[in-house]
């Protein structure tokens, strides 16, 4: 064991030294070196269209990055990085084996502009050498970066309780968060209770999160608030990300209010100011008496609907435009919406230069900045100048803000444009797109499309002069129930895919915006109560939760609705940037989506309390999504109990064409019947194609086998959407164009404009039979789903999938020792591969081939065929389902053997079927009466098909010799 450890030693040691002499990345790294193989990262700013780089010297550089499973890594001691000097590591997740699935990297890096560099995640021994930034005292926190020494209250929280650069003080007396309600002052600083403690330390950077309220000299506080401060190696920069909070139980009501700022007096003496006025454009001159600079509305980079920008002028910024002050002199007046400063100021004396800036500034109106002559700056949260002076601020609510500042002495200091693009273009890190998708890392998918793969499609099916837009738009305000195939699925986790594909900043930076307005605008927090637990007392109605006149008196409330909350892309959102509000208020949303579609509504109407209660098939279906999502990524027992309920409701129901009202699964033709879908004949059952067969099975993409406790249920689970693919296959994608509601008991003809996405049931059909017709026949309507539904959709995980399958067909799967002639069975007793004793039936083949994956074993009272094929027209089956079932419908059976590797070699499984049967029935709680349950029939000579599957690239031309090789 000694030697062998003193060869790894060596080993690694050995593998640093090439790596350090091959630093232009031209040589990949294997084995001991790296994580399996070294990670290549490249480095890059995050750059909108229209938006210049800047050198970045020795920037921090903060970025999220997926290890592989097969790595194991346990610990981040076992990492290391190569190509930068200083590093740290910080877990986001753990896959369920409890090895590393994301880690978060920071590290200093320089970069030219618009240019990049490339390091490498490899193993190692942790973080680099060097004291922890930050040092936790009795009454206060330290963080010294070397180029400044920053002091932070734990209570009385006042921003810096001081701030020092080379022996120099920047501030004086007390700052704080500040607030102006009517005739009343609140202040951070006035809270005895606040908090500050020491969240992330490491040698290149150091969290300080500080939490508590805004109080009056007496009397109830206006509002909470957390702050987080971040601190990095070697620099006077600092980021302030603010959350200002109206959810505590305590004080439940709509706050009114007139302005909100971070206070800082400084020591700058007869100081001057400096201000962007626009893009390239700027203002500076002596402070005379007071400078300050206003940001109304502006319609820069900002997307609204239904009216949205209205709204929010009337509630919360009448103003439009710019408007720039010093002393009696107007510099720049309202009026122009287009008129916008790039966000970024500065103010500075003799010796002292101090940089701020407020990310997205354009779109965070009412704010700014304001300068005094005594030195005071002021970081305008919502601006004392706006003309507003009753702003409501809903219950329930967060609003978050990042502020950028840096202290350094006036002769080294960097431009204010410099500091600001340090946090509103920052630099980013980014592997190859085959890492993230070969690691799984989003969702655990492995089979996406690449952006060459991609374009190749659209030219295909002649979109090829459409790409995602790269700028870097921002929302304030959206009608979340609004109609129409864009608002059906996650655009923000398509951005976020686009970007992995490309590296396109304003693609990820617009992505990071709707994912800060979801989280901050759209979700209900609760700050001294738990939703889950409390709400059904405190609120027995869902419909009571908010205050009255709230939505008409408060600029920021406009939750997400039951429909349309498209919340899966933050997970994602947080582990490419670790920024832990994202994952935070993304819980908060989670604990209030169970108490307004679980408990709070008790059994009637519940989706995840133990009801067999489908609902609006839209709704079950986002219920179903983020059940499966918050089961992979919140980390919470309460979701994998949910999950369990939900999935064993749904899969238990069953459809029956002489009850229009009962909801469930038609185990013959394979589909999903939801009776609240409407618009169908009184007394006919009808599916909406939208919702039945693109909305519902897609929910099945974020979930996993580690979802469940029983590992048939996943297995059932994805074999019942392979009936859901086999039915669209074969009954409504022969149709020329889809018809929006298709009749279940009658013939329907093709719609005249009808396009839907049925892209992940076509993948997912693809990858469990490797029957390269659900690709094929499916992309002749791909050019007209997307333009009738929305073009962004092709870069969604579904169409990313389906792309991928379409030119990497390298399923290989079949049946062991099928009896033919459409059956796919082996046979009952009576064939030479199955023997029988009582229930028990003993199963022996040879592997058909080398390298088998896996094999799926089914039992079923009768034969099996791949699919029965009803023919809607004819109204009638390929294979009479008195005869036959589907093998996808067959009972799974747990205990399938480890594949042999060589062809030939013999496999032998014994199966007890009573064993199998009354683990179903107990896997979905099935007692007899219940339509779904099964019982033995020892009469029964039972049948048993053995499915193989093996992925393994096969020619795309030699797939399907009639389709013109792409």
């Amino acid at each position: 064991m000694k030697n062998m450890l003193n060869f790894e030693f060596v080993t690694r040691a050995l593998c640093y030294f090439v790596m350090m002499c091959f630093l232009g990345g031209v040589v990949p790294l294997y084995g001991t070196c790296g994580i399996n193989s070294a990670i290549n990262i490249v480095v890059h700013e995050l750059l909108p269209e229209g938006v210049a780089g800047v050198k970045r010297n020795d920037e921090t550089l903060t970025f999220g990055i997926p290890l592989k499973a097969s790595d194991g890594i346990r610990s981040t001691s076992e990492l290391g990085l190569v190509g930068a000097s200083n590093y740290q590591f910080r877990e986001l997740h753990r896959y369920p084996d409890g090895s590393i699935q994301w880690v978060l990297v920071d590290t200093l890096v320089s970069v030219e502009a618009g240019g990049n560099k490339t390091i490498w995640l490899t193993s190692g021994s942790g973080n680099s050498a060097g004291s922890h930034l930050a040092v936790d005292g009795p009454d206060h926190i330290t963080v010294n970066t070397g180029a400044a020494r920053f002091v932070i209250r734990k209570k009385n929280y006042n921003v810096f309780d001081s701030v020092i650069v080379d022996g120099s003080p920047y501030l004086k007396e007390t700052g704080g968060i500040t607030a102006i309600s009517g005739a009343t002052r609140y202040s951070s600083a006035l809270d005895d209770d606040s908090t500050a403690v020491i969240e992330e330390n490491g040698p290149v950077k150091a969290v300080v999160r500080c939490d508590g309220h805004l109080k009056p000299e007496s009397g109830p506080w206006l509002f909470g608030y957390t702050m987080r401060m971040y601190f990095y190696k070697d620099s006077g920069r600092t980021r302030l990300d603010l959350i200002i909070k109206n959810a505590e139980m305590a004080s439940y009501s709509v706050k009114i209010f007139e302005s909100l700022r971070i206070e800082l007096p400084t020591t700058a003496s007869v100081p001057s100011y400096f201000f962007s006025t626009g893009p390239g454009t700027e203002s500076h001159g002596a402070i005379d008496g007071t400078a300050y600079l206003y940001q109304g509305y502006s319609s820069h980079k900002y997307v609204q609907y239904l009216g949205g920008a209205s709204m929010l002028r009337q509630r919360l910024a009448p103003d439009t435009g710019l408007k720039v002050v010093n002393g009696d002199s107007l510099i720049h007046a309202l009026g122009d919406e287009t008129d916008h400063s790039e966000g970024f100021g500065a103010m500075y004396s003799v010796g002292k230069q101090i940089n701020v800036g407020i990310r997205n500034l354009h779109g965070m109106w009412p704010a700014g900045f304001t300068m005094e002559a005594d030195g005071d700056l002021f970081i305008d949260i919502f601006s004392p100048w706006n003309t507003k002076d009753d702003i409501g601020f809903a219950f329930f609510a967060h609003d978050k803000r990042q502020v950028v500042l840096e202290f350094t002495k006036k002769e080294d200091a960097p431009l204010p444009q410099q500091t600001f693009y340090a946090m509103q273009y920052p630099l980013a890190g980014r592997a190859s797109f085959n890492h993230y998708k070969d690691s799984g890392a989003v969702y655990y998918e492995n089979r996406l499309a690449t952006h060459e793969e991609t374009r190749k499609f659209l030219a295909e099916i002649g979109l090829d002069n459409y790409e995602i837009s790269n700028v870097d738009s921002i929302r304030r305000y959206y009608h979340w129930g609004q109609a129409g195939g864009d608002n059906q699925y996650d655009l923000n986790l398509c951005q976020y895919l686009h970007y992995l594909q490309t590296g396109n900043g304003g693609v990820f930076l617009a992505a990071q915006n709707m994912d800060h307005y979801k989280m901050f605008g759209s979700t209900r927090h609760s700050d001294d109560f738990d939703f889950y637990v409390d709400g059904p007392e405190l609120f027995p109605n869902v419909n009571t939760v908010m205050p009255p006149h709230q939505e008409e008196l408060s600029f920021n409330y406009k939750p997400f609705d039951r429909e349309h909350s498209h919340d899966i892309s933050v997970p994602i959102g947080y582990f490419l940037t670790g920024d832990e509000s994202f994952k935070e208020a993304w819980k908060s949303h989670g604990e209030y989506t169970l108490y307004d579609q679980g408990s709070g509504k008790g059994a009637v109407g519940s989706y995840y309390d133990g009801t067999t209660y489908v609902g609006y098939p839209r709704i079950f279906s986002r219920a179903l999504r983020r059940a499966g999502a918050f089961g992979l990524y919140a980390s919470t027992d309460v979701w994998r109990e949910k999950i369990t309920r939900i999935v064993r409701n749904f899969m238990s129901m069953r459809a029956t064409p002489l009850d229009v009202d009962k909801n469930g699964w038609d185990l013959d033709r394979g589909f999903f019947y939801m009776s609240k879908a409407g618009n169908c004949p009184e007394g006919l059952r009808c599916n909406k194609v939208f919702m039945s067969y693109d909305i519902f099975p897609n929910s099945f993409w974020v979930y996993g086998p580690d979802n469940f406790d029983d590992d048939l249920m996943y297995e059932d689970y994805r074999d019942y959407l392979l009936g859901e693919a086999y039915h669209c296959l074969t009954e409504i994608i022969p149709l020329e164009h889809q018809v929006y509601m298709l009749a279940l008991d009658s013939a329907n003809e093709s719609d005249e404009t009808g396009e839907y996405p049925f892209s992940f049931l076509m993948a997912l059909g693809y990858e469990m039979t490797g029957d390269d017709a659900f690709l094929v026949q499916y992309k002749s309507h791909y050019k007209m789903m997307l333009v009738t539904q929305s073009e962004e959709r092709v870069y969604s995980p579904y169409s990313s999938k389906f792309i991928h399958d379409y030119y990497n067909r390298d399923i290989v799967a079949g049946y062991v020792n099928p009896v033919g002639n459409g059956r796919v069975d082996m046979g009952n007793s009576s064939a030479a591969s199955v023997s029988r004793h009582g229930s028990v039936y003993t199963l022996t083949w040879n592997a058909p081939l080398d390298g088998i994956h896996g094999y799926q074993l089914k039992v079923a009272p009768v034969p099996m065929v791949e699919n029965l094929n009803f023919d809607q027209v004819a109204r009638s089956y390929q294979y009479h389902p008195d005869l036959y079932d589907n093998y996808w419908a067959a009972l799974n059976v747990a205990n399938e053997p480890m594949p042999k590797q060589k062809r030939g070699d013999v496999e032998s499984v014994s199966v007890d079927v009573t064993q199998v049967i009354s683990a179903y029935n107990a896997r979905y709680d099935l007692s007899e009466g219940d339509p779904a349950y099964r019982s033995y029939d020892p009469s029964i000579d039972y049948y048993f098909a053995v499915k193989y599957s093996k992925v393994a690239p096969v020619a795309h031309e030699k797939t399907i010799s009639s389709v013109p090789c792409p």
